[in-house]
Formats: C-alpha cells, structure tokens, sequence
C-alpha cells in the first residue's frame, strides 16, 4: 500500500483547513461557476462521454424490468395453475438474459464506467486550475489498478453501512407484521430508518468523495487505493465534513431543479393521445436532455472546486494556470 504523501502526513494534525478561511459552500459554488463559464466545452464533451458510457447499463436495466414485468403478468394470468413447461421455458427465456445482462452491464460499469468517472473528477478539478484537457479524462486509466482499488473500498464501505442500515429496516418491518410490536414499529418509525439511510449515505459520500479523484490526479504523488480513501477521510475531517454534506446538497438539488421540468413535460405527455403525445415526449427528452447536461457539467465543477479548496491546503501544487477563474471568487485564494 503507498503511503500518504509527505505532505499531507504534516498537515492533516494541524489547525489549518479550508474551515479557517471562513465559509466553505459559498465560495466553492462561485468558484465552479465561474470553472463552468470557463471550461463549459471540455465539461461538455465529458458527460457526453460518461452518458454514452452509461446507455449499456441502462439499456440492460430497462430490458431486465421489461421481461421480468412480462414473466409477473404470465405467472399473475396463471394464477395458482403450476407452469406447464413451455411456459416454464419461457419465463427462463425471459429472465435468463436479463441476469447476464445485468451481470455483463455491472461489470461494464466497475472496469470502465469508474476509470471514467475517476477521469471525468480530475477533469473538473482541472478545470477549477485551468489546465483542464479532454484527455483528462484517461487519468483513471493511466492509474487503473489504483483507481479501481479506490473504487472497491468506497462501494465496500458504502454498501456495506448501506446494507447494515437495510437490515435493521427489513427487521422492522417484520416486526410492524407482528402483533406484540406493531404499536412500536409505527409508519412514522420506518420513516425515521428511512431518514437514518439517505443521511448515512449522504454523509459516507460527503467523506469519501475525494478518494476517486484524489487517486487519479496526475499532479499530485501517485498513492494506493486504500491510501486514497484514508486521505479523503483525513481531508474531510472536522467542519469540511458539513461543507461537503452542503456541496452533496446543492448538487442534488441542482440536478432535481435541473430534471424537473424534463420529468413534468413527460408525465403529462404519457398521459396523451396521438400525435399529441408523440410531440409531448419529444420536448419532454428535450428537456431532460438539457437538464441532465447542466446537472452533469455543473457537478463536475462544483466537485472539483471543493476538492481544490482542501487540496490546496493538505496537498499544494503549482498555481493554476488561469488565476481569473479562481480569483473570481477566493475560492483558491491562499
């Protein structure tokens, strides 16, 4: 395992942070706003990259949901009638596939989909320097063992407090079925476990955040995966930890106002007749086509402005190549 840079080891037990230069949001929204308006091509072509690299997960998604409703719609017309084997057959047709496209598309996405998401990171972190490339965007890659190295802690970690979480829920709803504690385990009960999950997932994504970009920064010493996520830790330690809970929020409600309008037009044009509804659905995909792209773009920015923000204290590097963009706001600044 690669040690923590030298760096970093001297400045992680001392006072100064990102939280001594005062707020931590406000000057991380300026300053990828002001990365965005900057670099909005490179930004651009990145999420394209990262949405084609996506369709075959999804498309595997949407094709396991149609033929699993199918083979549900075949077993809810039989009713308590057994299978006889040709439908047996048919509904291991049917769900066959979907397994092993599923499998195949899941594999997909930790090989390649990840290296790309570590890239696509670098990219917006670059892009607050202003030194960003579209080639950036092969930074996971060049780093591959290690980024994938990072890639697995953080899941493991991830799904594993997720799936913690998940078995405390799924014990309490047995428990709501039975008599003796159904007064205890109330509706308003699993509304709180279901708070307690997007809350400790959100704050695991608040935490461990900069270990994907962090791993795959050609600027910065190489380090190992687990290395990676040790140092986004230690970076996201004390008040950071609140200012990326921020940042995880604004960039989730970003991406609802950015889709809203998209989702809206959508469900109302589902609901039509005809041409009507053919029209509907385009200027629904419309919309959601710009939204996702603001979504997308703006979040790369604003990740990687708060990466810059800490990582230029724990870690520094040369100045940026374009100073305007990070004066703008102080972001920076230091």
């Amino acid at each position: 395992m690669s040690q923590l840079p030298a760096a970093n080891r001297m400045q992680t037990g001392g006072s100064s942070g990102p939280e001594a230069n005062g707020a931590f949001v406000g000057p991380v929204i300026l300053t990828a706003l002001a990365a965005w308006r900057a670099r909005m091509g490179v930004l651009t072509a990145a999420v394209v990259v990262l949405a084609l690299a996506n369709a075959p997960t999804q498309l595997a998604q949407w094709d396991a949901s149609q033929r699993m409703e199918q083979a549900s719609a075949r077993s809810e017309a039989r009713g308590d009638r057994s299978p006889d084997p040709e439908d047996a057959i048919r509904d291991l047709e049917a769900i066959g596939p979907a397994c092993c496209n599923l499998c195949g598309a899941t594999l997909l996405g930790f090989f390649l989909v990840l290296p790309l998401t570590a890239g696509a990171t670098v990219l917006g972190a670059r892009t607050v320097r202003g030194n960003a490339r579209f080639a950036d965007m092969t930074c996971g890659f060049r780093r591959y063992v290690p980024t994938l190295g990072a890639a697995l802690v953080t899941l493991l970690i991830g799904g594993g407090a997720a799936m913690a979480v998940g078995l405390i829920n799924s014990m309490a709803l047995i428990g709501s079925a039975s008599r003796a504690i159904s007064g205890i385990v109330t509706p308003g009960v699993l509304l709180v476990i279901g708070a307690l999950i997007m809350s400790i997932t959100l704050w695991l994504t608040a935490r461990l955040w900069f270990a994907i970009v962090r791993v795959a920064d050609p600027e910065r010493p190489r380090i190992g995966g687990m290395a990676s996520v040790t140092l986004s830790w230690q970076w996201t330690d004390g008040t950071v930890q609140m200012g990326m809970v921020g940042v995880v929020l604004v960039a989730m409600a970003v991406a609802i106002a950015a889709l809203l309008p998209g989702w809206l037009a959508w469900s109302t044009a589902t609901s039509g007749m005809g041409s009507a509804k053919s029209y509907g659905i385009a200027i629904a995909v419309v919309l959601m086509s710009i939204g996702g792209w603001f979504a997308g773009t703006f979040a790369l920015a604003l990740f990687g402005a708060a990466y810059e923000r800490v990582a230029k204290i724990r870690e520094p590097i040369a100045p940026p190549v374009h100073e305007s963009i990070t004066q703008q706001s102080g972001g920076m600044v230091g």
